[in-house]
Order: C-alpha cells, then sequence, then structure tokens
C-alpha cells in the first residue's frame, strides 16, 4: 500500500487530533505513553517501465555475474506526469568492489568517474540504484536500507528515485520515492514492463498458459493389481485388449523433456528394437537361426 513521505500541513493537523483523542483515553500502567500511526494513500500504484536496451543490460548484469554487482539507471518521468509512471531508459555501471554478498563503492574512484563523464547527458538523469543478491532473497539488508535513507535525505522536493535489488530468479524487492508527489510506492504497489512489448508479451503469456497444462496423476493403492475370480470366458477379451494394447504402441507419439525415460532411455537406439513383440520375444532368433 503506497504511503506519504514528508509531513504535510494535513497530515500534522491529522496528527495531532488523533494525538489528542489517544491522550484523553490512554491510561499509564508504568508511566509511559506509546503513540503510533500510520498514513496510507490507499490503492495507489505506479508502473516502472524499461526501455528493451535497459532490460537488457540489466538481466546480463544479474545473469553474468556470480558475486554481488550495483549499477545505476537513466530514468525520466512519464510524459503524462498525472500518471505515476517512470521511464528507464539506459543502465550504467559505476566503480566498485564486490563480493558474493556485499558491493563497496570507493567514493574517490566514483567522484572521478563523474568528472569523466559530467559531459553525458545522461548523467544528469540518475534516478535508479539497483544491485542483485545473486542467489538470495533480495529484501534489503540494514546496509540497503541505510544507503537508501541517505540518497532520501539528498533528494530535492522535484526529485524523484528508484530503488531495485533483484536476484538470478528474477525476484525483486522495489521501491519509488516521489518527492514532488509526495508519495512512496513499495513492491505491490509496482509494475514493472518493457516499453513496445509489455502488451505482446502479456498476451503471448496468456496463450502460453491456455496451451500448458499440467499432468496429474492419481495416488498409488495397493494391491496394485486388483484380485478376481477367474473367468473361463475371458480369453477372447484378453485377446482382443492385446489387440488394441499393440495398435496403441504402434500410434505415433512424441515426448519430449527429462521426465521421460522409457524404452531404451539411455537414448541408444536398440538393435532389436523390430523384434520387439511381447507374444514372441524369441522372433529374431527364430527367423535368423532356424529355431
Amino acid at each position: 500500500m503506497s504511503k506519504p513521505i514528508k509531513m504535510t500541513q494535513e497530515y500534522l493537523d491529522e496528527c495531532r487530533r488523533d494525538f489528542e483523542k489517544a491522550l484523553a483515553l490512554t491510561k499509564m500502567a508504568d508511566g509511559k505513553l506509546n503513540f503510533t500511526k500510520t498514513f496510507t494513500l490507499g490503492d495507489r500504484k505506479a508502473v516502472v517501465y524499461f526501455t528493451a536496451e535497459a532490460w537488457a543490460k540489466m538481466v546480463m548484469l544479474i545473469k553474468e555475474f556470480d558475486k554481488e554487482v550495483a549499477w545505476h539507471g537513466i530514468a525520466k518521468r512519464a510524459d503524462d506526469e498525472a500518471k505515476d509512471e517512470y521511464i528507464i531508459s539506459d543502465i550504467v555501471v559505476y566503480p566498485q568492489e564486490v563480493t558474493g554478498s556485499t558491493v563497496e563503492m570507493d567514493t574517490e574512484q566514483y567522484a572521478v568517474w563523474l568528472m569523466e563523464n559530467d559531459e553525458d547527458e545522461r548523467f544528469s538523469h540518475i534516478h535508479m540504484q539497483g544491485h542483485s543478491h545473486v542467489n538470495m532473497a533480495p529484501n534489503p539488508s540494514s546496509v540497503d536500507l541505510t544507503h537508501q535513507e541517505e540518497i532520501l535525505n539528498m533528494l530535492d522536493d522535484d526529485d524523484f528515485y528508484i530503488f531495485m535489488i533483484w536476484n538470478k530468479s528474477f525476484a525483486s524487492n522495489t521501491k519509488v520515492y516521489d518527492m514532488k508527489k509526495n508519495v512512496l510506492f513499495e513492491n505491490a504497489d509496482v509494475t514493472v514492463k518493457i516499453i513496445g512489448a509489455a502488451e505482446d508479451l502479456d498476451e503471448f503469456v496468456k496463450n502460453a498458459k491456455d496451451m500448458v497444462k499440467s499432468k496429474t496423476y492419481a495416488p498409488s493403492t495397493y494391491p496394485r493389481t486388483p484380485v478376481t475370480p477367474y473367468n473361463p470366458l475371458s480369453s477372447a477379451k484378453k485377446d482382443e485388449d492385446k489387440k488394441q494394447s499393440k495398435d496403441a504402441k504402434d500410434k505415433p507419439r512424441t515426448r519430449i523433456g527429462a521426465g521421460w525415460s522409457g524404452k531404451n532411455a539411455s537414448g541408444q537406439g536398440s538393435f532389436f528394437d523390430q523384434y520387439d513383440d511381447e507374444d514372441d520375444i524369441y522372433g529374431y532368433y527364430r527367423e535368423h537361426f532356424g529355431r
């Protein structure tokens, strides 16, 4: 659920009224008074768009590095600022030292890097900080939260900033701080899309789900073969069942996937496959050796 960032006069007045009510109703058992108030903005949602190039760059960073890696995003608001939409158009990687679970920025090298790119217009639109958690959950650590607070304190009243943490399973943790609109969007409040492909991909996934069905199996029970009284008249039915079984076996089938083992599971063809007849298992020898 989206939340406000700054205390406006309206929020201050509301907070004072609720505090006065709490003071009138509270009985202190230990001489202490606690008061907490939560502010929300209802179901307000945001969309973060990636250009195809920016998305591809970020995916490659997540995929190709077996240690943590961090990056900046070049971002802007959507043309219609009435909408809570943001566009990430490029990804840039800054100087850093990493381990399997940490990213450390050398502030001096970072300052030099910014100066070296001073004439690059993109660098005046850095509004996104992202990093990977490799194979760990994308939940922010205490260090991540401290870093986010530091950046938040540096933002001007008209700024916005996007924080993202991704892992190799493409689970993510996202926050969008919009100072101008005084709103914080987190995780479920944010939808990530790719410009020019989002709608087509959504339709593609929908159609794919319609085509792909999960196979279910009935639980096995014992005994596996039911015991029935002997029926001397069932031999004709058995012959018919064998014929139907053989016909079904001859029916061409295509099976793919590691779950299929089947006959000759090793992938090697058998010289005797053409004589695979349950009613005459010695057919090959009888034909070639006259026995």
